[in-house]
Parts: structure tokens; sequence; C-alpha cells
């Protein structure tokens, strides 16, 4: 991780969410961390982002949830089609509730994503 700083940043705007989105958004982030150690962690463009050689994906509140979004999303397999994207958003997943979140697929999108910033 980048810093203290940039992790309490983190906590900071987690904190700020509605207590639904909190839980949520904490469950991406502890996905974020299992799936990929060495990410770097700070509050940009308001929102939690991850980079590595680069922007890799980011957790951003909306009105319904949270969206798990990835800043490469187009070039992205998504085997299960989950990305969405639409006035000119980033491709994403909609977070609505704890049943929306699959570690392993999220984990693996995550991986995918930082494989595309080292090349």
């Amino acid at each position: 991780m980048r810093s203290k700083t940039s992790t309490n940043q983190v906590n900071k705007y987690i904190a700020s969410l509605a207590p639904e989105k909190q839980k949520l958004a904490v469950e991406v982030r502890s996905i974020v961390h299992a799936a990929v150690a060495h990410l770097e962690e700070s509050v940009r463009w308001e929102c939690a982002c991850y980079f590595f050689y680069g922007p890799v994906c980011y957790i951003a509140s909306s009105r319904s949830g949270v969206h798990f979004g990835f800043f490469r999303g187009k070039e992205l397999s998504d085997p299960k089609r989950r990305l969405v994207s639409r006035n000119g958003q980033y491709p994403h997943i909609k977070v609505r509730s704890l049943a929306d979140i699959d570690e392993e697929y999220f984990g693996d999108l995550i991986r995918e994503a930082v494989h595309l910033n080292q090349n």
C-alpha cells in the first residue's frame, strides 16, 4: 500500500458512506486486498482507487449500493458478463447487496486487470 495516509483516506471515505453501503464497500475492499496484496490504495476521483503500474480498480458509491469498477474493464474477459457501462462510465459491477458479491470472480477480474497493467 502507498502509505498509512492513503489507507486512512479510504477508511474515511468508507466511513462517510451510508451504513448499508459501508458493509458492501468493506467486503469488496477485503476481496481486493486478498486478491493482490501489493496494490496501492487511495481516494481519487471521489472514490476508493487501487493502483499497480496505473489505475486498476475502484469502489464508488452509487444510488443503490456501490460500483466495483475497472479502469480497463473493456479489456477484461468478463466471462460472466457482469461488467456494465453507460454514459461514459468505466465498466463496473453493480453491488446492491452482499448476494451480488462473488469473491472468486471479483478476485479473478482484479488479477486480470493487474496483469493488463504489467504488459
